[in-house]
């Protein structure tokens, strides 16, 4: 199930956040009715949401200069037009190490996608260290992404990367910032830097 994110009261509106409750409040539904029913009450749900989020007044928040925490199904990453590819192309990007998936949170099975890794500019500098990461197992590679990392001065190799916080950060330091703010390829190298800190291969050095 997708966590719950954390937002401040004054975030405001806009199809973004439309998006985001509408994918909460279907995953909380997902068990509770069945699908036909469901898809009925979330056009309802939508259709409410829109017209009293995007409303004219609204104040907005650019939201695209923060990291989503939630995570999507492969048809939400397509819905919402966050790459021009088909599912089965999306499967093969990841085979690529385009981008990655996990398993759902509280799930055996399934496929689950990150929502932080499709906003810009990360993807294209996701995918080069992805593909040095094909030889970590999938366990490691979300936990890497997400964990803070002291010589990050608390921020994430995610957040290092896309020169963004996550939208659960309260605020940032003045050092923070700094590091957020360096050119891309200097962020890029740092990140890949610290692969050499995956616990996988710090046992690969050991042995």
């Amino acid at each position: 199930m997708t966590p719950r994110t954390q937002m401040p009261a004054a975030v405001a509106a806009g199809p973004r956040l439309v998006e985001k409750l509408v994918h909460d409040i279907d995953e909380q539904l997902e068990l509770a009715i069945d699908s036909h029913e469901r898809e009925r009450v979330m056009a309802i749900v939508r259709q409410c949401l829109t017209a009293t989020l995007t409303r004219p007044g609204t104040p907005a928040v650019d939201v695209d200069d923060q990291l989503a925490v939630s995570y999507l199904k492969p048809s939400e990453v397509i819905a919402q037009g966050l790459v021009a590819m088909s599912q089965a192309t999306l499967y093969r990007a990841v085979e690529d190490g385009r981008f990655y998936c996990v398993t759902p949170p509280g799930k055996a099975i399934g496929r689950a996608f990150p929502a932080w890794q499709f906003t810009l500019p990360v993807p294209e500098l996701l995918a080069p260290i992805l593909r040095q990461m094909q030889d970590v197992p999938s366990s490691e590679i979300h936990a890497f992404w997400v964990t803070p990392v002291d010589v990050f001065d608390d921020l994430t190799p995610a957040e290092l990367l896309a020169g963004k916080p996550f939208e659960t950060r309260a605020a940032l330091s003045a050092v923070q910032q700094g590091h957020l703010s360096q050119a891309a390829a200097q962020r890029q190298a740092r990140v890949v830097a610290r692969l050499a800190w995956l616990p996988s291969r710090r046992s690969d050095d050991i042995s």
